[in-house]
């Protein structure tokens, strides 16, 4: 078993990406700066911060002259994520670097009572939450320039409302007093906060500031923005640099959330400029945003590799093996390290058989992998995890003829199109193990010339988004397969999925579509999503849709998931069917009527409802039949 924590292993090699901004960070001439690393849930942001972290205090370390640049560097860590339930993300996100200099091995003796005193006026502006939450209008104006001056006002309204509700009794006495000044004192004690940590930094040696943030995806909207605006308010000082990791989906989204109403105000007085300033608002707080890529199949293959040779070589062996891949990929970073390197650099020595084996499946699988997982390291990790179970669960009950080969193919479909895999498994001859259908999808081999022939022209639209797969070899249309279903009944989305194992992004979408305020602009982001990520959120909403039959904006956020993917209609449709008429809302009737009229998929199975329940008496029958009319 793998665990999916981050890594500073570079199996999938990231290194290059590291090294880059590392490269950015040591040039002064780029600094200030605050660096986004982009990436999708599980793509590796996390395993970026910790190469930098492990490369920075290895650098400063060393003993030769190489190492003299990086001995004035302090590195930090934050996880936003851990101070979600703090009363004020800015004071924890402030209170945590303080504390982390103060306790320095190499700068804290030198830092350790000007970090003192400042640690107290943080906690002394925690308790006002004056600066805190007055300094956000402040932020607007410095960081999204002439482009957000049409917000201004609102935001300003808005942020000193926020002072009035939430600030202690001095703060709200000092407001009532309506002096012009208080917001230039406010920003005044900020300036001077931010000089006296500029000169704590200039006074301890300190070369260049670098803290590492993670996790801020996973944080509340509200949460991201005071991060974001604390880093340049407050910490925009010379030779500071802010490494932040987070899908950044999920970062602009939380700039919409937070700004809502001053958008919507701002886009009711102009043409549509909303997006154009949440963008320009984004570029001044993020200046250098860096995308990490998914990973192709062969850097996946690679990845296998890697990982089967830790699990089943010694150490010494397991070194050998890793060192040649990195050379390798210096030479060529579009071949995969596959068996035959393995072999090449073992010479002599046997391969256990079990890593001859997992090789050989990892080299058959990385391409039809790539595809399915979307090239997300974390995925990969957590599907080999699932698939070791069952192998091992198969191992117990004495099944010798189950094939990893197949049980991986199987699961594949299961984990791309768990819906499709229910109709397969329905659709199995419980006498033979076979599945009929499949010999109509399949390729078939022609016994002259020992090749496969094409797959059909035409095959069921369901499956057209896994023409790959069943392409992909082994074939099953003559394989029994009753015994591959039978280690299959965990579920896959037992061991794979669950709410705590859905991307942020998707469960910020399902937050947005489920609530009152946010469910049209969560119905609108939904096209942001890949084929992965609307999958997880489809299952999400009809778990809660089966729960609570009575809220028609899951029924909803089902059907514009529908609208771009067919399997998502067969979804609707079927959770529909399940739910009894009684209970389903009348209110859905209205919007099954309004897309029965279309030809896509979805509006396919809406006039398939609407025929099927033509003489029904029940509330959502008779607004069915009252919007048909």
């Amino acid at each position: 078993m793998w665990s999916d924590n981050e890594t500073s292993d570079d199996f999938f090699g990231f290194r290059v990406h590291a090294d880059l901004i590392r490269e950015l960070i040591m040039d002064p001439t780029v600094l200030p700066a605050t660096i986004g690393v982009y990436g999708d849930w599980g793509g590796g942001k996390s395993s970026i911060m910790q190469m930098l972290r492990d490369d920075f205090e290895k650098e400063a370390a060393g003993k030769d002259s190489a190492a003299s640049p990086y001995k004035g560097v302090a590195v930090l860590y934050f996880n936003g994520w851990l101070f979600e339930g703090y009363d004020d993300a800015k004071a924890a996100l402030l209170s945590s670097i303080l504390t982390a200099l103060r306790d320095h091995k190499r700068f804290g003796p030198q830092l350790k009572e000007k970090a003192v005193k400042l640690l107290k006026r943080v906690d002394y502006m925690r308790g006002l939450r004056i600066l805190f939450t007055g300094a956000i209008a402040g932020s607007v104006a410095a960081t999204t320039g002439g482009a957000g001056l049409a917000l201004m006002p609102a935001l300003l309204g808005g942020a000193w409302a926020g002072i009035k509700d939430c600030g202690s009794d001095a703060a709200k006495e000092t407001l009532e007093k309506g002096s012009e000044t208080d917001l230039d004192e406010t920003l005044s004690d900020i300036r001077h906060f931010r000089d006296d940590f500029t000169t704590m930094l200039v006074e301890s040696d300190i070369k260049t500031l670098v803290v590492l943030i993670d996790d801020l995806d996973r944080c509340s909207p509200d949460r991201i923005i005071e991060n974001l605006e604390a880093i340049k308010l407050f910490l925009n000082v010379p030779n500071t640099a802010f490494v932040i990791g987070a899908d950044r989906r999920i970062i602009r989204q939380a700039v919409v959330w937070r700004y809502r109403d001053s958008l919507k105000a701002s886009a009711d007085a102009q043409a549509d400029p909303s997006e154009r300033l949440v963008d320009d608002y984004l570029e001044k707080l993020i200046q250098i945003p860096y995308r990490l890529p998914r990973l192709s199949p062969s850097e996946i293959e690679t990845y296998l590799t890697l990982l089967f040779c830790k699990r089943y070589l010694d150490p010494d062996h397991f070194s050998l093996v890793w060192e040649e891949s990195r050379n390798q990929r210096a030479k060529d970073r579009y071949c995969a390290f596959a068996q035959t390197n393995v072999l090449e650099v073992l010479k002599d020595s046997r391969l256990p058989s079990k890593l001859s084996e997992s090789l050989r499946i990892g080299a058959s699988i990385a391409s039809q992998i790539t595809d399915v997982l979307q090239g997300n390291p974390r995925q990969v990790k957590r599907f080999l995890n699932a698939f070791f179970l069952r192998r091992k669960l198969a191992d117990v009950a004495k099944l010798d003829d189950v094939k990893d080969e197949i049980l991986v193919k199987l699961m594949l479909l299961e984990y791309a199109k768990p819906k499709l895999f229910d109709i397969f498994f329905e659709s199995m001859d419980g006498h033979t193990g076979l599945i009929n259908t499949l010999a109509d999808l399949e390729p078939t081999l022609d016994v002259k010339t020992k090749t496969p022939s094409q797959t059909p022209k035409e095959i069921p639209s369901e499956w057209k988004p896994m023409e790959r797969w069943l392409a992909m070899e082994p074939w099953l249309a003559t394989v029994d397969l009753r015994d591959y279903m039978w280690v299959t009944r965990d579920r896959l989305g037992s061991t794979m999925s669950g709410m705590t194992m859905v991307p942020p992004i998707v469960r910020e979408v399902l937050k947005k579509v489920l609530s009152t305020m946010g469910d049209a602009s969560g119905r609108e982001e939904i096209q942001q999503l890949n084929p992965v990520e609307r999958s997880i959120l489809t299952q999400q909403l009809v778990s809660h849709a089966e729960r609570s039959n009575g809220d028609v904006k899951s029924f909803r956020a089902l059907m514009a998931i529908a609208e771009i993917d067919d399997q998502a209609a067969a979804d609707f449709k079927a959770v529909v069917d399940r739910i009894p008429n009684a209970d389903l809302p009348p209110a859905l009737a209205v919007f099954i009527v309004t897309n029965a009229s279309k030809s896509n998929a979805l509006g396919k199975v809406c006039k398939a409802i609407v025929a099927e329940n033509h003489d029904s008496k029940t509330q959502f029958g008779k607004a069915l039949n009252q919007k048909r009319k």
